[in-house]
């Protein structure tokens, strides 16, 4: 029975987080069998995963990250106070493994499931770089899982460039600590190349994409169905535009797009749009913007805007969105969803990710920069999106089985070297 340990997992709550945790485990499941591992996960929200993800009888548990912040009051003292506690236990943390590591191991779940690991795995996903000074965070876990015997490997990350050089400098050398690093998309690659020895770097697809496809009828879309021509499912986001001096402009804009667009189709092509709850936690959820949008509709067109908030699997997304004729995401992971279940997708990239994972799958003319959006770009990709929906359900057909063939793969050739 090979121990595996998953750590940097987010929460729950952010389905696209989920999906990388997940597809993670079932590219294991591959490669192992599903009888011969045994997976616990370290994540931010433990209590409530733990709920969710140890339906999967491969998972185990479901411990806490070692430095975790949550709960907390998302208020400016709130997130004083909360990063204040964070660094008194880096540096308790720190004393401890340097004298007393047994000890900790003895009484902390987190570090005895990482001591008693056979692989390491430092989950996929988009929390390094940028202005992120809270990714120094997650760095310490992965310094924290560098000091056990197990080989870790970074499982589909991307980088977003580094706007700090304090936070650049001990990234960078977290990084060369790592055994194996999977990049997602060939931006973080190039990144790695330049100051890690190559053979420890492997570019691969968003483990999200081994998500199992499971197709089942909705009946909120069903019904939407008979009384419009097409549904489009839609994820919008709220985003404070790090890189830019007027933020707020730029999210107005953003959303009297998508309003504008999404009346136009609702008027003239007998269009409906159905919102997928893609991120649900309290502080961040996606609804208050889809409601946004929803009450600036005319009046006649508000019902043809269905804003849905259930807590659904990622699984359940991927089966809800496949009832769906057409998709625009602006949730890099709902679009993976979308395309993995080969229904014709354009993306609203807010940060490169978004671009790169396009790229894997040869729909890089159906991008739109966040920052960037109007009504008539949006609008010219849907016409294009239609003219050409066959060819793009062919090309994705054979697109998604090369894909998780190429994820296991390059996770084979590493995996299974050690």
């Amino acid at each position: 029975m090979k121990k595996i340990t998953i750590t940097n997992a987010y929460t729950w709550y952010n389905k696209g987080d989920a999906g990388i945790l997940l597809g993670t485990v079932n590219a294991l499941k591959k490669i192992y069998g599903e009888d011969n591992i045994e997976v616990n996960v370290l994540s931010f929200t433990p209590n409530e995963d733990k709920k969710r993800y140890c339906a999967d009888k491969t998972i185990k548990n479901v411990y806490s990250n070692v430095l975790n912040p949550h709960p907390y009051n998302h208020t400016r003292i709130g997130k004083i106070i909360a990063i204040f506690k964070l660094v008194i236990r880096c540096l308790y943390l720190s004393a401890s493994m340097k004298f007393h590591l047994k000890g900790l191991i003895k009484k902390n779940k987190s570090f005895e499931s990482l001591s008693s690991s056979d692989i390491i795995i430092v989950c996929g996903g988009g929390f390094l770089g940028g202005k992120k000074l809270d990714s120094l965070m997650h760095v310490f876990q992965m310094y924290v899982d560098s000091k056990f015997d197990a080989p870790v490997y970074v499982m589909g990350t991307s980088i977003e460039p580094m706007k700090s050089k304090l936070v650049k400098k001990i990234t960078d050398n977290i990084l060369k600590k790592m055994d194996h690093i999977f990049a997602r998309e060939k931006i973080t690659y190039d990144y790695l190349k330049s100051f890690i020895d190559n053979e420890k770097i492997t570019l691969i697809p968003d483990m999200a994409f081994m998500i199992e496809d499971v197709k089942k009828e909705f009946s909120v879309i069903k019904d939407l169905k008979k009384n419009c021509s097409k549904v489009y499912g839609i994820t919008v986001r709220q985003w404070n535009f790090p890189n830019f001096d007027n933020p707020s402009l730029l999210m107005n804009n953003y959303i009297k797009s998508i309003k504008n667009c999404m009346q136009y189709e609702m008027e003239f092509n007998n269009c409906s749009f159905v919102f997928i709850p893609q991120v649900i936690v309290d502080y961040a959820s996606d609804e208050e913007v889809a409601l946004k949008i929803q009450e600036s509709l005319d009046e006649k067109y508000k019902d043809r805007f269905l804003v849905l908030n259930d807590d659904l699997s990622p699984v359940e997304i991927k089966s809800l969105i496949s009832n769906c004729d057409y998709f625009i995401g602006t949730r890099m992971h709902s679009n993976i969803f979308a395309i993995s279940m080969c229904i014709p997708t354009i993306a609203i990239a807010y940060e490169k990710k978004t671009n790169g994972i396009m790229h894997t799958v040869g729909l890089d003319d159906y991008i739109i920069e966040m920052s960037e959006i109007t009504t008539e770009k949006l609008l010219n990709k849907i016409r294009k999106q239609e003219e050409n929906s066959d060819n793009i359900k062919k090309l994705l057909d054979k697109r998604i089985i090369s894909v998780r063939m190429e994820i296991i793969d390059k996770m084979k050739k590493v995996l299974r070297e050690d």
